[in-house]
């Protein structure tokens, strides 16, 4: 009979340890942990994290925040204006030249009359007409009426003619094209 009085008093010892494990574990400290066996790295969230459920971290939550700026701005709004561009300091070295200052962009008016070629005149009379090509278009202009509705011609001369914008105030000047002065000649003639 002892026998078996020795392995009751051997159980409840065995017991009494595991429940004092049991309660210690409960209170809030991390399990001790063996070294991982081989169904531990089969598993792959033993692998990963350790084989425990992280802790939340609480009191991350109760830090203290900055304080919201009074000077808020809309976001909705037209931005503020630009700050001006810094001087520009010269990086010329003493006996160098500035630069030339950049070209005045091209007046549309004397551009446009770029595309004009004057090729001759007819003269009826007391009134000159002036034969004007714009690509394939041949315009007959007599002095005084508007050619395209933005130049008026004033002036038909022998060597060429003078073109002026509807009010007067930009004139520009066709000169007689070299190869207007030749009669013209039937396509596949020889020159």
């Amino acid at each position: 009979m002892r026998s078996v009085r020795t392995k009751l008093v051997v159980l409840a010892v065995l017991l009494a340890v595991w429940a004092g494990i049991f309660f210690l574990r409960r209170t809030g400290e991390p399990p001790m942990r063996s070294a991982p066996t081989q169904a531990d790295a089969r598993t792959p969230r033993a692998a990963a994290g350790g084989g425990s459920i992280p802790k939340l971290r609480a009191d991350l939550l109760n830090t203290a925040r900055a304080p919201y700026p009074a000077d808020v701005q809309n976001i909705f709004s037209t931005p503020p204006p630009l700050p001006p561009p810094p001087p520009v300091q010269s990086a010329l070295r003493p006996g160098m030249q500035a630069p030339a200052p950049a070209l005045p962009p091209p007046d549309p008016f004397q551009e446009e009359a770029k595309q004009f070629r004057y090729v001759g005149f007819l003269r009826a009379g007391d009134s000159n007409t002036a034969f004007i090509v714009r690509g394939q278009e041949v315009h007959t202009v007599p002095v005084g009426s508007m050619l395209g509705g933005r130049f008026r011609v004033m002036d038909v001369q022998d060597d060429g003619v003078v073109l002026a914008s509807p009010t007067g105030d930009q004139q520009v000047r066709l000169s007689l094209t070299a190869d207007s002065t030749a009669a013209p000649r039937a396509p596949g003639a020889p020159r």
